[in-house]
């Protein structure tokens, strides 16, 4: 058992674990089916006999007052030596019956929703009601495929909020960059790249490196037609440059008042509808980033007061990516080895073979926490770039014919074993080099003070 629960990680292990030893025929099963509104549970015996029948509870005071009378009552009944609930992750709503129960002493066990999916194709059951659903996640905590209540708490809970609640900025500014992409493109096009015949052969040109940076979107807000750029010429491009500290170099003035005099775009007043569309979007991309920028202040503010802070001694780590993985991990005394780690990224890779042969490694299971994993090949992508430490492994993977994807997660997964490694041991990280300082390493990537 220990074997194979090492090759499966720390999943479907503590069931299992609490098991050994006990009477049978004296263990409770309550399955919960949690919701928005209204959770239903039902109590079996280890095997699969009803002792209650399906019942509903709310999630307050009295709903759960009236969930674990219903649990005493059966354990007094039946002389219950071992109580197992299982309970669905749906969504976030399980998260408060695992708290209050896990209080309460009792063992609670997370059925991920692909499990039930499973019983429910193997049991060939495609009617889908609360009452079936409750016996196919009784059915999955009994076949050992459930997980150990491990909600997050503190400072990894709080971190895993803001960093996420940051990631789904990014997305949305995402989708905002888009879409002025597109809009502009119906005004200016030529703005975000124009082409040029050198040689016999077509070469795009930028006018500005960084689209984004504050030049570009200076231009954006204030000269966003190419009529807006030959009227100010080159006097006038120079006089907002040094007015707004804009540091538009001579070669992007000469590409503005190029691209301008090649443009093809419409006249000012066919395009009232697009102007007044790309002031808007300027504005929501504004929005985003300020909010961005705020959840960052908040998670290096609560970060520089954990043992996290570790993970910034690492080269090419820098301080959103440091946290995303230390709050993923959460807390580490319940793991033995960093492969437990890389099973719950879900980095791990699916191993085929057959018979005698060695078989081979391919796609990664991705079975695991998408959120870790996410950062997990963040980290391996950095680290690929700007971590000298670690190159000769990168040298290595690309030497054997590894594309970019596998590298980052191989760079990744090793980040992974450092890390536990460092935060286990509280150490920094270690790199034989005399010009290495992990002090300056950590203060150049924060923007607040260190916790003393």
């Amino acid at each position: 058992m220990r074997l194979f629960n090492g090759k499966q990680g720390l999943r479907r292990s503590q069931f299992a674990k609490e098991l050994k030893g006990a009477n049978l025929e004296k263990v409770l099963i309550i399955p919960i089916d949690a919701s928005k509104v209204i959770q239903k549970a039902m109590i079996l015996n280890y095997f699969g006999d009803v002792v209650h029948t399906p019942f509903a509870f709310m999630v307050n005071r009295t709903g759960m007052k009236f969930l674990i009378q219903k649990i005493e009552e059966a354990k007094q009944t039946f002389q219950a030596e071992r109580i197992f609930v299982g309970i669905e992750a749906t969504g976030h709503y399980y998260e408060d019956i695992v708290r209050i129960l896990t209080t309460k002493g009792y063992s609670v066990h997370i059925i991920n929703p692909a499990s039930t999916h499973e019983e429910r194709k193997q049991h060939l059951t495609y009617t889908k009601t609360d009452d079936i659903d409750l016996y196919l996640i009784a059915e999955a905590l009994l076949g050992n495929k459930a997980t150990n209540a491990k909600l997050s708490t503190g400072q990894y809970r709080k971190l895993q909020n803001l960093t996420r609640a940051r990631r789904s900025e990014i997305n949305k500014r995402s989708r905002v960059k888009t879409e002025i992409r597109t809009i502009h493109d119906h005004i200016w096009r030529e703005y975000q790249g124009y082409s040029v015949l050198i040689d016999g052969k077509v070469k795009t040109r930028k006018i500005f490196s960084d689209f984004w940076g504050k030049a570009s979107l200076h231009i954006l807000s204030h000269y966003p037609h190419a009529s807006h750029i030959l009227k100010l010429g080159e006097i006038g491009l120079r006089r907002i440059s040094k007015e707004h500290n804009l540091k538009i170099r001579k070669t992007a003035i000469e590409k503005l008042l190029y691209a301008a005099n090649e443009s093809v775009s419409k006249d000012l007043e066919e395009l009232s509808s697009e102007l007044f569309l790309l002031k808007q979007k300027l504005k929501d991309y504004e929005w985003h980033t300020n909010n961005i920028l705020a959840y960052e202040q908040e998670i290096e503010r609560i970060f520089i007061k954990t043992n996290g802070l570790l993970l910034l001694t690492v080269p090419g780590i820098g301080l959103v990516t440091a946290t995303e993985i230390y709050c993923e991990m959460g807390d580490l005394s319940h793991y033995t080895s960093a492969n437990q780690l890389i099973k719950k990224a879900g980095t791990n890779p699916v191993i085929k073979q057959s018979g005698n042969g060695v078989g081979y490694r391919g796609r990664i299971s991705k079975q695991g926490n998408a959120n870790l994993r996410r950062a997990v090949y963040s980290a391996g992508k950095s680290l690929s770039v700007h971590n000298k430490a670690l190159k000769p492994f990168c040298t290595r993977l690309k030497e054997k014919g590894k594309k970019a994807g596998s590298i980052y997660i191989a760079m990744g997964n090793k980040f992974l074993k450092i890390a536990f490694s460092m935060l286990k041991n509280q150490q920094p990280f270690k790199w034989n080099n005399p010009n290495f300082n992990y002090e300056e390493e950590v203060t150049k990537k924060l923007s607040l003070p260190k916790a003393a």
